[in-house]
């Protein structure tokens, strides 16, 4: 597959999906036998040598002592996000979800015992290329509508259907691994358009804590992270204090639900191995959700 515009980050993180569901299947934190498929022949191969016995350790202790914490923190995360997102749909009666900038991620094929339609918004190139890649797969999949944009340049109302915010939809956001190469004001016109859908839409989304933009000796790991985003023409621009994320989202009519660290729910899925685990402390995963506006409210106690 030829390399798209701004996909290198993306095939990374495709790199490290695999690499997980390369573990024994009572080890790994979730499966995905998608994201080899996108790989180039140089990772593929890098791929063939982790199921080798012989290097399988030393690959994945190469990969974090390079970028440490990239491989436990991914994987956690992974699981996280699937976990959250199957018991929103469960419990919330969640029926529509749609990821932002999905990416090369597959999770709308992957969590196939959930009941909800899925919707794609991501860049038209990258959209392109993953629907390629996919249509060449011998795997059933689920069926996802898919909604070109691009955040930077676009505006979501002028793109995405409107329909996709009418009252009987009940709707969770997945904001995966994006805001954070945003500015500042590519996030506030993505936080208000998610204002404008009903009372009970979550949003589900990560974020770095801002002190990595301002200061990344701080963390273990940032240094050498910044340096590869860099190489791969990406930069973290857009951070948020996790002090000030609950007032930040009331100033969008949210409100915040969860607000869990990389330490964390590194904790959840590794246990007490997660001690010994460091890097992407920067890392956090959050969910909102959108709150009754005081005039329907109003309007309903009258």
């Amino acid at each position: 597959m030829r390399l798209v515009h701004g996909s290198k980050m993306a095939l990374y993180k495709a790199f490290n999906r695999a690499i997980e569901s390369n573990r024994p299947a009572d080890e790994r934190l979730f499966y995905d036998p998608y994201a080899k498929a996108f790989l180039p022949r140089s990772l593929q191969f890098v791929l063939w040598l982790h199921r080798l016995p012989l290097f399988n350790r030393f690959i994945y202790w190469y990969i974090e002592k390079l970028y440490p914490g990239t491989l436990t923190s991914g994987a956690a995360r992974t699981r996280l996000i699937d976990v959250m997102t199957v018991r929103t749909i469960e419990h919330q009666g969640i029926n529509q979800v749609v990821i932002l900038g999905a990416e090369f991620d597959c999770r709308a094929h992957r969590l196939q015992e959930v009941k909800a339609q899925f919707v794609e918004v991501d860049h038209p190139l990258t959209q392109k290329a993953k629907q390629a890649v996919l249509a060449a797969l011998p795997y059933r999949r689920s069926p996802v509508d898919y909604v070109a944009m691009d955040m930077a340049a676009q505006r979501p109302e002028e793109v995405i259907p409107r329909l996709l915010q009418r009252p009987h939809y009940r709707t969770l956001f997945i904001w995966e691994g994006v805001s954070n190469s945003l500015t500042g004001a590519t996030g506030d016109k993505m936080f208000r358009y998610f204002a404008g859908f009903p009372p009970g839409t979550r949003v589900l989304f990560t974020y770095v804590d801002k002190r990595i933009l301002e200061n990344p000796g701080m963390f273990i790991g940032a240094a050498s992270m910044t340096k590869l985003l860099k190489k791969s023409n990406d930069f973290w621009s857009f951070g948020l204090d996790p002090n000030g994320i609950r007032d930040f989202l009331a100033g969008y009519n949210m409100e915040l639900e969860t607000d869990i660290g990389t330490t964390e729910y590194r904790k959840l899925y590794f246990g007490k191995r997660a001690d010994k685990m460091k890097g992407y402390e920067w890392y956090r995963v959050a969910m909102a959700s959108v709150k009754t506006k005081n005039n329907e409210h109003d309007t309903r106690c009258s």
